[in-house]
C-alpha cells in the first residue's frame, strides 16, 4: 500500500517542530489532504510556504502550486523539500499581500484552491483578492483562525455574501470557505 504524503512527511515535521519552524503540523495536514482529494484541485495559490511542508500536501496530488514567500532562505529549504517529494511548485519571492494585489489586478488565472498560512495580521487585506482569484465553488482555507490577529479575518468570513464558510476546530483551527454565487 502506498504510504500517503503525511505519513511521508513525518521526518521533516518533526525537524520542523524542533526548529521552531512553524508548520501546519500531520493533525490538520490530514484535514487539509482530504479536502485536496475531494476537490482535486488542478491550480492552488499558497501564501506562507515556510520549508513547503504544507505546499507538500497541497500539491501531493498532481495539482499545480504557486506558492508566496517572503523569506528566501527558508524558501531555498522549500525548493529542496518539493523536489524530494516531486511536487510541481512555482516559488514566488516577496511579500504575500502585494504579489496577490498584483495577481488580481492580472487576473490572468483562476485558483481551484487558496491556502493562507502567513502573516496573521495580513489575512484580512488579502481577502478580497483572493475571493477574485478563486474560481465558483473553489476554496480559501486559512490556518491559525484562533489567533488574535485573525480574528477580523474569521469574522468576515463568516459574514461575507460570497462565501460559505466553516470553522474546523482542530487545534487553533482552520476556516474553509467556498466561493458561492451571489
Amino acid at each position: 500500500m502506498k504510504q500517503t504524503i503525511i505519513a511521508r512527511l513525518q521526518q521533516l515535521e518533526q525537524k520542523s517542530i524542533k526548529r521552531g519552524i512553524p508548520i501546519l503540523g500531520s493533525q490538520k495536514g490530514a484535514w487539509l489532504l482530504q479536502q485536496v482529494q475531494k476537490l482535486k484541485p488542478k491550480r492552488i495559490l499558497e501564501l506562507g510556504t515556510a520549508n513547503g511542508y504544507s505546499g507538500c500536501i497541497l500539491g501531493s496530488e498532481g495539482a499545480d502550486l504557486t506558492t508566496v514567500e517572503i523569506d528566501d532562505k527558508i524558501a531555498e529549504e522549500a525548493v529542496v523539500n518539493f523536489a524530494a517529494f516531486d511536487i510541481k511548485a512555482n516559488i514566488i519571492l516577496g511579500d504575500g499581500v502585494e504579489i496577490v494585489g498584483d495577481l488580481a489586478r492580472q487576473k490572468k488565472e483562476y485558483y481551484d484552491l487558496i491556502f493562507i498560512d502567513f502573516s496573521k495580521k495580513n489575512y484580512i487585506k488579502v481577502l478580497e483578492q483572493c475571493i477574485k482569484l478563486v474560481r465558483q465553488d473553489g476554496l480559501i482555507i486559512a490556518d491559525n483562525i484562533s489567533f488574535e490577529n485573525c480574528q477580523d479575518f474569521k469574522e468576515a468570513v463568516l459574514a461575507h455574501p460570497k462565501l460559505e464558510t466553516e470553522i474546523i476546530s482542530i487545534k487553533d483551527g482552520l476556516s474553509c470557505s467556498r466561493k458561492r454565487e451571489v
